[in-house]
């Protein structure tokens, strides 16, 4: 079992999430445009198309003049500041953890444990048996959405005490954490001594349910985390969706081939089809690399 060195502020995951809701805007707001009817479709023709839509709605009323505001500035501006400064963020962490003598990766191995740093020249491996303890540090926060407010795990830490009890700690940002901490736990069996602990937000139940269940009785029934079965839910609606609108439309499509607009029927059909591809990337990727847990860090 691999696993990289990867917190927060390095994480690739906050990256990830909002590339893929900027390319779902982007996308929408390129479907408005070929729907505007324009005969010849260029870069310099959206921009054009962008300010004469929000002109035109801006001279109603002012409930328009926010919407638009709204629509065209302030929710695209926003989300693009938020993609590049969530990009420098991650480019200054990153050159911060460089910088200083941390852990890169560790690998947990048949017999031993290897300890990668970010200077090679102070790499070392040990035995299970030398490591004295290893503390699993769960670290929470709250997550508030119509359905309520929810304790979700957001970052595994581990801290190493080896050899003459000198310490190591590495944190890990896993998509789905489950897998990852029923792999810590099959390798803990073989050390010393093993704790866990929940930091943050408080305990989620469901996480330490799961873990207890698999201390004592080694049961892993329970191993597909929520947001698994989540992305397998989200993947089967969008591509049905998908499926749903590309064959109700077709016969209007047909209509607007003939006048060379056809093809914008079939952006958005393309967009929710595209999207269950992603989700299903994403289910493949982790079922891959089920011995092999790096952190969404590219």
């Amino acid at each position: 079992m691999h696993i990289n060195n990867v917190n927060e502020k390095t994480s690739l995951q906050s990256i990830v999430i909002l590339t893929f809701i900027c390319l779902i805007v982007t996308a929408i707001f390129v479907a408005l445009y070929t729907f505007s009817g324009t005969s010849a479709y260029s870069i310099q023709g959206f921009f054009e198309w962008a300010v004469t839509s929000f002109k035109a709605v801006c001279v109603g009323n002012i409930e328009d003049k926010v919407l638009m505001w709204t629509l065209f500035i302030i929710l695209p501006l926003g989300l693009y500041i938020s993609l590049f400064w969530a990009i420098i963020s991650r480019n200054i962490a990153l050159r911060e953890f460089s910088s200083k003598l941390n852990v890169k990766f560790v690998d947990f191995l048949q017999d031993r444990i290897n300890f990668n740093f970010n200077m090679p020249q102070y790499n070392f491996a040990c035995g299970y048996s030398e490591v004295n303890k290893l503390e699993m540090v769960l670290k929470t926060m709250l997550v508030h959405s119509k359905y309520g407010t929810n304790i979700v795990l957001k970052q595994i830490n581990l801290n190493f005490t080896v050899l003459n009890n000198k310490n190591f700690s590495i944190s890990n940002t896993p998509l789905l954490p489950m897998g990852l901490i029923y792999k810590i736990l099959e390798y803990s069996r073989y050390m010393n001594n093993f704790s866990y602990k929940f930091e943050g937000a408080g305990v989620s139940e469901e996480i330490r349910e799961k873990i207890e269940n698999y201390l004592q009785k080694g049961n892993k029934t329970i191993v597909a985390s929520q947001n698994e079965n989540k992305l397998k839910l989200g993947s089967i609606l969008f591509f049905v969706a998908g499926l749903l609108v590309l064959f109700g439309t077709k016969d209007f499509a047909i209509i607007l081939l003939k006048d060379g607009y056809g093809s914008t029927m079939i952006i958005i059909p393309g967009i929710l089809l595209l999207v269950s591809f992603i989700f299903d990337i994403i289910l493949i990727i982790n079922s891959i690399n089920n011995n092999r847990f790096r952190g969404y860090n590219g």
